[in-house]
């Protein structure tokens, strides 16, 4: 949720999360990736034709996990296990989970989401819901949900590919290029009755568009350059923190399976 974001990272900054000797080693491995076309996160389109802005990034995971994909093993992973990673990881619930909680009023019980994170049954399947967000299509290995909040859309994307490495992916509405800011003379024009002109005229004239609508898009534009290098920055912590949450999770799968089996 990327315009939230960068209220968030006002309060990582002051706790220090992100020193300079931590930017380094996530910029080290994480990296950021192209959205390709076929993926899930590529080919989504909002309904009602807004542009999107989209990335996504790509850690490596130690070699043992090549070694058994396609296997049925215990230690193989999915993109439900990636999606539950994503949402037990201690980043997320340090941070962005309880201003989620505050911002949206969230009246669903936080317990109940964390018993069917940890029920290995729950595979988010299409229509499956966690906290503010929907599982809108879960195909082979990749995972893509729909979020919504206070007029903002966006989507959170989860990929287990061939080549070793887990991959994560967003994307949240961006301004038009071409919506119109204010201008000097919307200030100081001496007919003020032409700053309100119903918005819905199709005079090209940007005169003719209400002040109040240009000040929006000038804020939606600053607030927009502001929080992409914060969101970009925030998406490579938050993977770092995914995957260190699924190296835990196949732990302890091993070990499960190890005393089932000496049971």
């Amino acid at each position: 949720m990327g315009l939230i974001k960068v209220a968030m990272f006002s309060g990582v900054s002051i706790l220090g999360i992100y020193s300079y000797r931590s930017v380094n080693r996530v910029n080290m491995v994480v990296q950021k990736i192209k959205v390709q076309n076929y993926t899930l996160l590529g080919k989504h389109k909002p309904q009602d034709g807004t542009k999107e802005y989209k990335d996504a990034y790509s850690i490596d995971l130690p070699r043992r996990f090549k070694l058994v994909q396609g296997t049925g093993s215990a230690q193989e992973i999915s993109a439900s296990d990636l999606a539950r990673a994503f949402f037990t990881c201690k980043l997320f619930n340090r941070f962005e989970k309880p201003i989620l909680t505050k911002l949206v009023g969230y009246k669903h019980s936080a317990l109940q989401d964390v018993v069917l994170l940890n029920y290995k049954a729950f595979r988010f399947k299409e229509g499956d819901q966690i906290l503010v967000w929907t599982v809108k299509e879960n195909h082979l290995n990749e995972v893509l949900l729909y979020w919504e909040y206070g007029g903002l859309k966006g989507t959170t994307w989860f990929c287990v590919p061939l080549d070793n490495t887990i991959q994560f992916g967003s994307s949240f509405p961006r301004p038009s290029p071409d919506s119109e800011t204010p201008s000097v003379q919307d200030f100081i024009t001496s007919k003020p009755k032409q700053l309100f002109i119903d918005a819905s005229s199709n005079l090209p004239d940007s005169n003719n568009i209400p002040l109040k609508s240009k000040i929006r898009n000038f804020a939606l534009k600053v607030l927009y350059r502001l929080s992409v290098p914060v969101h970009e920055m925030y998406s490579k912590f938050l993977l770092e923190s995914t995957l260190e949450r699924l190296l835990e999770m196949k732990n302890q799968d091993a070990q499960d399976d190890r005393a089932y089996k000496n049971g």
